[in-house]
């Protein structure tokens, strides 16, 4: 043991060990004492067992003897039997942060939840559990006091100011429709036809949040696309590349960016800049990064801005340290970088008009590693658990389908040979415009810059244009009324979200509510049982590894009902009242079968180590069955008390995916 010891116990008593000194009690508590004793024993009696018992150590990882980790995403399964070579294969795979003695591969959760094995079964051996890596699986530094749910908040926010402008860019769209104009040519029509378009949609020229040309833009532009910038056969993207089992994610989506901002300003037919990642995260000699430890995508922005980028012939990727100059001489991208941090959505949209892309990092759930080329936009399915967070670059939207197109970093077998679609409404803080969440990187060429041009005339209100800093707040002569909650009327940027009262849908009982608006409100509670209206029908399956009884999910019989909760009239399936605890093939956790097992977040669950409740040797064989070794959920090899390797004991500030 510990020279010293230190256990904390309810109402504050504690007991306290010391080698040199005997023990006393603090409080003076002899259940106390007695509660220290047995659980000393018990760990004296794993570490002895241990050491009788002694299972194959692998450097690098932590093994969790006789356990399995709750909510963990199965990757592969290979056919090597020795942790060693288990391991190697892991390592090799993309992701992977976490092995079985089955032989599979998995990414385990940035907080796991540990569930014990059966080991009164008969193919469940001493030495059979999980090995997690201790390397960090993301890549990602976050600023100080940001997380998931943070993260999620200022998403929320930043949609509903997105519904609000537009909700304001439909209402003139279907003016100018009902006049026999075309949206798309609002940057060519009259003035005069404008703003009589918003005037008849009762919508300000402009407000505090949106200005007069950013609705000509979004009516312009409802649709872009850089690797076909404004349906022409311009692609400012250059290719998919692939990060491998490094946290250097910030590297790739801000070297993207750079290769995109210089084909967008030479207005390249297509894009062939390839710039090194390698250079911009091992050799920068600004910061110092790595793998394990990630990055913060500012830093990264800084160096492009201040010492520029070499190329990739000259420093190749090889994800691990290295700065040896491959090809000589070392040629740089030329010209002078600039980066800025945007806070407007309509701003950044601009900015991937003109150079092609932005940058922004968000929540990775498990459910996003199932994305494929023919799923929907993503959107997180509000169950599968946090895998860590990851940066990317933006090269596109869509306001028709509402819908962001990004491009990845983990190769072109993933998702749309390597772009996703997502949702604004994914609720995983993509483009949250939070801090340094969204970044877009500038470029100027090697040449002379023009001359300013001179300051505009002062604005003055009431001389009938709609101009400079002028808004309805300060000047509704010039640029129409505002739109005021609460005079029963829905107009100009009011939704639903920002005026209830005006906007909202009476319910059958008379309550005013949001569902029926056309908006999927994940931050309202809307989802597809509590608003299929918006939010769609609920899927039958959505075949994330947990079985959701809560949207209709139930067991497989003939060809209806859902795989992940098991075959029904088998000897084991999700809701036939017993926690099925299986080495290979379907087996049962609190995270994947909150039914029968229970829910993690509960008091007890079902493989927490202990016979309790009404749990039976039937209903939970795990807890009660008599166990070849005893062990604690949670607790590896060595007696330490896991604090989520992926998470580290103080979660680093910001994390993202390895490759994920």
């Amino acid at each position: 043991l510990a020279k010293h010891l230190i256990l904390s116990f309810p109402h504050k008593k504690t007991l306290r060990y010391h080698t040199s000194k005997g023990y006393y009690l603090k409080a003076g508590d002899l259940e106390a004492m007695k509660v220290a004793l047995l659980l000393v024993a018990a760990i004296c009696a794993v570490r002895l067992a241990g050491a009788q018992n002694a299972c194959p150590s692998v450097s690098g990882y932590s093994f969790y003897r006789l356990q399995g980790v709750s909510g963990s995403f199965l990757i592969t399964t290979v056919s090597a039997t020795n942790p060693v070579d288990i391991a190697n294969a892991c390592d090799k795979t993309p992701r992977c942060n976490a092995f079985d003695t089955t032989g599979a591969l998995r990414i385990v959760p940035m907080v796991p939840i540990f569930s014990v094995l059966d080991s009164s079964a008969s193919d469940i051996g001493l030495c059979d559990g999980i090995y997690v890596a201790r390397r960090v699986l993301t890549g990602l530094i976050l600023p100080d006091g940001e997380n998931a749910d943070t993260i999620r908040q200022k998403g929320a926010k930043t949609l509903v100011a997105m519904n609000s402008f537009s909700t304001a860019v439909s209402r003139v769209a279907a003016k100018l429709i009902a006049k026999g104009n075309k949206p798309k040519d609002a940057g060519k029509l009259s003035k005069d036809v404008m703003i009589q378009a918003f005037k008849d949609a009762q919508v300000p020229l402009a407000t505090p949040n949106y200005t007069y040309s950013q609705i000509v833009a979004a009516l312009s532009y409802p649709e872009w696309d850089s690797r076909a910038a404004n349906g022409t056969t311009y692609n400012y993207v250059s290719p998919v590349k692939d990060q491998a089992n490094c946290g250097s994610c910030v590297a790739f989506a801000l070297t993207a960016a750079a290769e995109t901002a210089v084909a967008a300003v030479k207005a390249a037919i297509a894009n062939t800049n390839d710039f090194s990642e390698q250079w911009l995260f091992f050799c920068n000699a600004m910061y110092t990064p790595t793998c394990n430890t990630g990055w913060y995508g500012s830093q990264a922005a800084n160096v492009l801005a201040n010492k520029n980028i070499p190329y990739d012939m000259n420093y190749p990727y090889i994800a691990a340290p290295g700065c040896t100059l491959a090809s000589s001489p070392e040629i740089r991208a030329g010209g002078k970088f600039s980066y800025s941090y945007y806070y407007d959505i309509n701003l950044a949209k601009q900015h991937i008009r003109t150079y092609g892309a932005v940058t922004t990092y968000f929540t990775v759930y498990n459910d996003f590693f199932y994305w494929l080329v023919g799923s929907k936009p993503y959107v997180w399915d509000g169950a599968s658990p946090l895998a860590g967070y990851h940066q990317v670059v933006v090269i596109g939207y869509n306001d028709t389908g509402s819908y962001w197109i990004a491009k990845n970093s983990w190769g072109t077998s993933w998702g749309d040979r390597g772009y996703f679609r997502i949702s604004y409404s994914a609720n995983v803080g993509f483009m949250s415009l939070s801090g340094d969440n969204v970044i877009g990187i500038g470029w100027v060429p090697p040449i002379s810059p023009p001359s300013p041009p001179p300051p505009p005339p002062p604005f003055v209100c009431g001389d009938g244009l709609c101009n400079g800093n002028k808004t309805c707040t300060s000047c509704s002569a010039d640029c129409g009324r505002c739109s005021v909650c609460g005079d029963n009327a829905c107009t100009g940027t009011e939704t639903c979200s920002t005026c209830l009262m005006d906007c909202g849908i009476p319910s059958s009982t008379g309550i005013l509510t949001c569902c029926g608006d056309g908006l999927c409100d994940a931050a309202a509670s809307e989802t597809c049982q509590t608003c299929p209206s918006d939010c769609g029908v609920c899927p039958t399956c959505n075949k994330n590894g947990i079985c959701e009884t809560d949207i209709g999910e139930k067991c497989v019989t003939g060809t209806s009902g859902c795989s992940d909760c098991g075959t029904c009239g088998t000897s084991s399936y999700c809701g036939d009242g017993k926690c099925t605890s299986s080495r290979k093939g379907y087996t049962e956790t609190c995270g994947s079968c909150a039914l029968d097992c229970g829910k993690c977040s509960d008091a007890t669950y079902c493989g927490d180590g202990t016979c309790n409740g009404g749990e039976t040797t039937s209903s939970c064989s795990r807890d009660c069955n008599k166990a070849k070794m005893r062990v604690f959920p949670g607790v590896s090899e060595d007696a330490t008390p896991s604090k989520n390797p992926n998470a580290a004991a103080k979660p680093p500030p910001r994390k993202a995916l390895l490759r994920a």
